[in-house]
């Protein structure tokens, strides 16, 4: 159980808060493309890990934005693995200035290390406000697994966060931010309860960054994330997370 359970928050820590940006969806007919490298070392005894990807979104029609992230995996301590991983298709669509929906679809098309091979759903709303020199923006959603092969499923998760850029008119931006997961809900196995009943569990990802504007279209950005919560999803290492990624705006 315990060895599922980590499976099922490694997806989590990675994966379910992979929405594009907390902010409001891009102008109609303007687009982003992203090229970036994430590393991730879970600790000792778990994977360390380089996730270069490529992304791009574009705004098809008034307040619909369409976005895809092709992700890969580098495998630095456990045999050298290497591969895609699951690509993920995302939509959002601008409901009111403040508020937005959106829906993640992760595509099981690769049987990788660290990739399910079943579908994985999430949706939710993201708020978002400027406040003076903050541009605040937030989040809440849930995220769910098709059934596997086997008739396995992990719990549902309920995903929120928050992320405050500060705009200091200068072409450097600094950001704080934070997500989290609380699961909801057992392991199950063809519907059926399969362990202990896991709602309220939970893990926070905290993080910092910074952009910088090379030019009004082109942006560097870094960041680095850690987490604490329960053992159980987490593990008995507390986890390191860094991006670095550029952004060319059309």
């Amino acid at each position: 159980m315990f060895k599922k359970l980590v499976l099922a928050a490694a997806f989590c820590a990675t994966a379910s808060f992979a929405t594009w940006d907390k902010f409001p969806v891009l102008e109609n007919h303007k687009g982003e493309m992203v090229a970036g490298v994430g590393f991730v070392n879970e600790g000792s005894g778990g994977p360390m890990q380089l996730k270069p990807y490529l992304g791009s979104r574009y705004t098809v029609m008034p307040n619909l934005e369409l976005s895809v992230i092709l992700p890969y995996f580098v495998n630095l301590n456990l045999n050298n693995d290497n591969g895609l991983e699951n690509p993920e298709f995302m939509a959002r669509y601008q409901i009111t200035p403040f508020l937005n929906a959106f829906l993640d679809v992760l595509v099981p098309i690769s049987h990788g290390y660290n990739c399910y091979d079943v579908w994985v759903f999430g949706f939710g709303a993201q708020f978002s406000k400027n406040f003076g020199i903050v541009d605040f923006g937030s989040e809440l959603g849930l995220s769910m697994n098709v059934r596997d092969d086997d008739g396995f499923s992990p719990p549902l998760r309920l995903n929120f966060g928050a992320e405050a850029d500060f705009k200091l008119n200068i072409p450097l931006t600094p950001f704080i931010g934070a997500d989290a997961l609380m699961l909801m809900g057992s392991f199950t196995k063809y519907g059926e309860r399969d362990g202990e009943d896991l709602t309220g569990e939970f893990a926070v990802y905290p993080y910092v960054g910074l952009k910088y504007a090379f030019t009004p279209n082109l942006m560097v950005q870094a960041s680095a994330k850690t987490a604490f919560g329960n053992k159980s999803i987490l593990g008995s290492d507390t986890p390191i997370m860094a991006d670095l990624k550029l952004k060319m705006s059309f």
